[in-house]
């Protein structure tokens, strides 16, 4: 018995009741009939009394029972109640209730498997919610876009930075496709509604003008455990560097090949007839050779000046900085070139009394080759007029400015004065590799400097370069750096 249940226990002690007051009654009522003062018809019918006593026998027993059972029964159908409402509970979401342990035989094993399930569940959840947690957080950490929709085309999933690439719109009445509201480019939602139909994945670009953005669009569709497709996930990414970096790279390359190809096919032109002898004249000779020392020394100072950009980009070249005079570098610099742009029939005029200026804290030498630099520059862009330089100053620098009468530049060019090989001349026929600015502004971005630009087409150009005071311990300062 011990192996039974309390309920059969139970039950059977009730029915053992029963059938004992049924006996009982059925003989008291058999003897009074058979014995006792019975009416007449008992006596001619017998059958009649077995019936009376039987049904007086089973009412008695269905009375006993019904009264028993409200007391033998009750202790054991309590626990069996409060099992089922921990049970109803749990189902929903409740996992933190308990059910009774301490019952007696299979109630009590029962309580123990359904507190096991609930701590079970209780894991199991957790380790789910913590994965959720870390999966939302690695998702809206991306730098990238994620865009979910399930097999009806509806979005389930977004991340933060979607946002950044598109500007969510207001939601319309008339709006045919509410996916709209968040990314306003139809095609882009057939992409994800081709993906879902045909279970290819889809990848392209996307150009969005309004932001001057180029995104990579990746979509795949998301597959279910039966192999059925379950919806797509698209991944924008944000190309617009690496598409600039590319454009550059064969820019430098076309440029590059352009200012080398140029001195080298007049060399050739030159050391041919040379070669062949066909030039006899001694004065033709002389001057082929002096074209083509030009061509190399051409040559060598566009070499000089990408291995000089290119040391200054990578950092590796040291500039010492000390207090220093702007006047006997200005006054020098433009003695020199006095001559030059005289030749070209312009005039160089130097507008501020740098003698009164103020010492700065630079590198004599690369202030000097800025100089040159902006001011050979000038005189080169320039057909007539003048070139000025001049300067003002305050508190903390000097601003010098290199001011001309030249082409100038267009609006739209303004801010690429400054990258490698950048000319004017969009034929890149002459006048310099188009480095000198390039190597102004990685020279000046190394001694913490700044230089800018203001020029109007037909009118002229004007270059500013800071150069700062030096304050009151500049070598602590350096070392700081």
């Amino acid at each position: 018995m011990k192996n039974k249940s309390v309920l059969i226990r139970r039950a059977a002690l009730l029915a053992a009741i029963a059938v004992a007051i049924a006996v009982a009654v059925g003989l008291s009522v058999s003897f009074a009939v058979s014995g006792g003062q019975a009416p007449a018809a008992f006596a001619d019918r017998p059958w009649l009394g077995a019936l009376i006593a039987g049904a007086a026998a089973l009412a008695a027993g269905l009375v006993s029972l019904r009264l028993l059972a409200a007391k033998v029964m009750a202790p054991a159908l309590e626990p069996v109640a409060k099992l089922k409402d921990a049970a109803v509970a749990m189902s929903g979401g409740n996992l933190e209730i308990r059910a009774d342990e301490t019952a007696d035989g299979e109630l009590g094993e029962l309580g123990k498997a359904v507190n096991n399930l609930s701590d079970q569940l209780s894991r199991n959840m957790y380790t789910l919610i913590v994965e959720r947690n870390r999966l939302r957080n690695m998702l809206n950490g991306l730098s990238e876009g994620i865009v979910a929709i399930d097999r009806e085309g509806a979005i389930t999933h977004t991340n933060p930075a979607i946002e950044k690439f598109f500007t969510r719109q207001k939601l319309a009445l008339h709006l045919p496709d509410p996916r709209m509201k968040l990314i306003d480019d139809k095609s882009v939602w057939e992409d994800f509604d081709a993906v879902i139909q045909t279970g290819e994945p889809s990848t392209r670009n996307l150009n969005l003008d309004n932001k001057d953005m180029i995104l990579r669009l990746t979509i795949t569709p998301i597959v279910d455990e039966i192999g059925a497709i379950a919806g797509a996930v698209g991944l924008f990414s944000d190309i617009t560097q690496m598409e600039r970096l590319e454009k550059t790279r064969r820019d430098y390359v076309s440029n590059v090949s352009h200012e080398l190809r140029t001195p080298l096919t007049a060399m050739r032109a030159l050391i041919e007839p040379l070669k062949e002898g066909m030039v006899t004249d001694e004065a033709d000779r002389q001057r082929y050779y002096d074209i083509i020392l030009r061509e190399i020394l051409r040559l060598s100072r566009l070499i000089n000046d990408q291995l000089e950009l290119s040391r200054l980009q990578s950092g590796t070249l040291a500039i010492q900085k000390s207090v220093m005079a702007l006047d006997d570098v200005v006054y020098d610099v433009c003695d020199r070139y006095a001559t030059i742009a005289g030749e070209h029939g312009l005039e160089l005029k130097v507008e501020t009394d740098f003698t009164q200026c103020p010492p700065v804290y630079a590198n004599a030498d690369r202030v000097e080759q800025m100089l040159i630099i902006l001011v050979d520059n000038a005189i080169k862009y320039t057909e007539q007029g003048s070139v000025s330089v001049s300067a003002d100053w305050d508190d903390e620098r000097v601003v010098i400015h290199v001011k001309d009468t030249g082409i100038g530049i267009e609006e739209t060019d303004l801010p690429y004065v400054f990258d490698r090989f950048y000319k004017v001349d969009k034929a890149h026929s002459g006048k310099g590799s188009g480095l000198g600015l390039s190597i102004a502004r990685e020279l000046l971005k190394r001694m913490d400097e700044d230089i800018w630009v203001t020029s109007e087409k037909g009118v002229g150009t004007e270059f500013s370069f800071t150069v700062h005071l030096p304050t009151e311990n500049p070598k602590e300062k350096d070392q700081q750096k």
